[in-house]
């Protein structure tokens, strides 16, 4: 059954036993009333011949009492006996009996009513009323069968009006919900970026926001895999191809004119493309690690300034070759709580993706300074270069897995690309530490990525040229 049944059911049974409760209960409380009313008619007419008894009795007239019971008689259908005696002193009584005798299985009510004459007390009537419950039932249940009819034609009348409403509720509930699944089978069958406009702010709209930013995750996400198939292959092919076309080379040296030297050389290309594969297997690795969560760092004191030189004595001969000057501006700090060789792999990530985007007669620098945050010393340690830099875009998009830049599709310093995993991996070392890292930039204005780390003693003296404190 489609929600759209079940809610229609749902609002029309739901409408069908409020209208039934409510018609059951007009229908006790008005039995119930009408019951009180009968009640106070039987004592109105109680204390109507008692008075009517009285001013008989008084004028000496018995004709005024038997005329105001016929009266009562005809206006209460209940009063079915009544029958009256006068009784005088030393005199037989008379006796009047007006009405019918009850038949058999009626319900007698009877009241009885003395008057006596002030004038003469030996003087008094007395009147037996007999009141027929059954007639006052009746009167009942006729009142309350014409307010069933009535209750019966709102029943109706207010289901066929509900009935058009809960059609409308439930389509405009369900109609997104349907909306989305068409475009879910959509983005299963491949078609992703599909997005649904729908306004409403309300539970619906919030699914449907939730949906459109996943569509559009989901969108960037065949974006990223298709970016980083390409990058793979090319990561792959290239020192591969290189590798084969090295050993190639070798061979024929060998066959025909050994040189110690050119076999070096070859020997030591092929060595730098292994190095780029092992550094793209790496990264895979530590990219799925991260998704199962179990990147592991070991944590120990460890000098921070000895990782800024060994990255920047990597990257030296690679930056003079791109005319790009590599500043390491980290001194003697004091240690800070860390697995040495995953900040060196940090370094090493931040620079590499620094000589990507600064070009030739640019900058990058390394820098580090001490700030203080929740009563905890923290070290900052900071990549900045002159480069190109990026936009809000690109910014929203840096740490992510398997992105990168759009910036990049215009090409970058060296044959190298990258995965899209640099950065990303670069976050999941510093969180593992118990930091943070972010990064600021502007188009034409370079880049600056920093991270931080925790000191490890944090009493430990520091330079006072290197340190700040962020909390004053």
């Amino acid at each position: 059954m489609r929600i759209r049944t079940k809610l229609l059911l749902s609002f029309t049974a739901l409408l069908a036993a409020s209208m039934l409760s409510l018609g059951l209960g007009i229908l006790f409380v008005q039995g119930a009333r009408e019951r009180q009313d009968m009640e106070r008619s039987v004592q109105v007419i109680v204390n109507s011949v008692r008075r009517a008894a009285m001013d008989a009795l008084v004028e000496k007239d018995d004709l005024q009492l038997l005329s105001h019971v016929n009266f009562l008689k005809t206006q209460y259908p209940a009063l079915s006996t009544i029958h009256i005696r006068w009784l005088t002193s030393g005199q037989k009584g008379e006796d009047v009996h007006l009405g019918e005798e009850t038949p058999a299985g009626g319900r007698i009510s009877e009241q009885t009513v003395e008057a006596v004459d002030p004038m003469d007390p030996g003087r008094h009537v007395v009147v037996r009323l007999a009141i027929n419950s059954n007639v006052i039932e009746a009167s009942v249940r006729d009142g309350q069968r014409r307010l069933r009819k009535i209750i019966v034609a709102i029943f109706l009348a207010g289901s066929l009006g509900w009935f058009a409403v809960a059609y409308w509720l439930a389509g405009n509930i369900t109609r997104p919900i349907a909306a989305l699944s068409r475009i879910a089978a959509d983005i299963s069958s491949g078609r992703v970026g599909r997005k649904l406009e729908w306004s409403s702010r309300d539970e619906l709209g919030d699914l449907v926001k939730v949906f459109n930013h996943m569509s559009d995750r989901l969108a960037d996400l065949d974006d990223a895999k298709r970016v980083f198939i390409s990058s793979v292959t090319h990561e792959l092919r290239s020192p591969l191809g290189a590798m084969e076309s090295f050993i190639t080379l070798m061979q024929s040296q060998d066959a025909g004119h050994p040189d110690g030297q050119t076999q070096r050389d070859y020997l030591a290309r092929i060595q730098g493309n292994v190095t780029r594969l092992s550094l793209l297997v790496n990264d895979l690795l530590d990219a799925a690690a991260i998704e199962k969560g179990k990147l592991s760092c070991v944590l120990k004191p460890a000098q921070l300034s000895d990782s800024a030189a060994e990255a920047c004595r990597f990257f030296e001969a690679k930056a003079r070759d791109h005319g790009v000057e590599l500043v390491n501006g980290v001194g003697r700090l004091p240690e800070v709580v860390a697995d040495k060789a995953r900040i060196r792999q940090v370094l090493i990530n931040l620079i590499s993706n620094a000589l990507k985007f600064t070009p030739a007669g640019g900058r990058i620098e390394l820098a580090a300074e001490q700030f203080r945050d929740g009563g905890r010393r923290w070290l900052e340690v900071s990549v900045r270069d002159t480069g190109r830099g990026m936009d809000e875009v690109d910014r929203s998009r840096l740490f992510q897995p398997f992105s990168q830049g759009r910036n990049v599709a215009g090409g970058v310093q060296g044959a190298v690309k990258g995965t899209g995993l640099g950065l990303y991996i670069c976050q999941s070392i510093v969180a593992q530490h118990g930091g943070s890292i972010e990064a600021q930039s502007a188009p034409g204005q370079g880049t600056r990525i920093a991270f931080s780390l925790p000191i490890a003693f944090p009493g430990a003296p520091a330079a006072p040229a290197e340190e700040g404190d962020r909390n004053g």
